[in-house]
């Protein structure tokens, strides 16, 4: 029992002076800052068969030029189209659409619909707003793009993300693909 009780002593010294004489290393978490995140906005090419979004804006601005940059990328007008029950526009502005079933004078089914020939876009104009539709999702994007790259920054994210310059709104509709202008009050 001695013996036990003398090889536990020395043990228990042999640890307290190997203890005192080493150093304890203590790491603490550094942080290291990232840089500020910049969003940078990608230079796009406007699709050549739809109104650009400069376009857009500047027929929104002065809608004396609607028909001849319209007549410039082949969209067919009606005028007083009513989506019954829906909205009423001035003018509407179709491109490789067709328009739906006629319920009375003047009043649609629905928007225009697509044909599969090009890229089926439409122009609704309606006093203090237009609105500009696509069916076909790229082209969607990159009229997206295009209202980043002409100065436009979120404003307010939801059903539709709404850009705004500090002139117009622009509200981007992912779920109907449309882009709808107007001016800030």
């Amino acid at each position: 029992m001695k013996k036990i009780m003398l090889y536990a002593a020395v043990a228990a010294a042999t640890m307290m002076i190997a203890a005192c004489g080493t150093t304890q290393k203590t790491t603490t978490p550094t942080t290291t800052q990232q840089p500020a995140q910049v969003d940078t906005v990608a230079q796009v090419t406007p699709n050549s068969e739809l109104l650009s979004i400069r376009e857009l804006i500047d027929v929104f601005a002065d809608e004396a030029n609607a028909d001849d940059a319209m007549a410039k990328y082949g969209y067919k007008v009606k005028k007083n189209y009513e989506v019954f029950r829906v909205d009423k526009y001035d003018k509407m502005y179709y491109k490789n659409c067709r328009l739906p079933k006629i319920i009375t004078e003047g009043k649609y089914e629905d928007y225009p619909r697509a044909l599969r020939k090009g890229i089926s876009s439409y122009v609704a104009v309606q006093g203090s707003s237009m609105m500009l539709g696509v069916f076909n999702n790229n082209a969607y994007e990159n009229l997206v793009a295009q209202v980043k790259m002409n100065g436009f920054h979120l404003d307010m994210e939801g059903n539709e993300d709404i850009y705004t310059d500090g002139k117009y709104y622009i509200a981007c509709n992912k779920n109907y693909r449309t882009v709808r202008i107007q001016k800030v009050n």
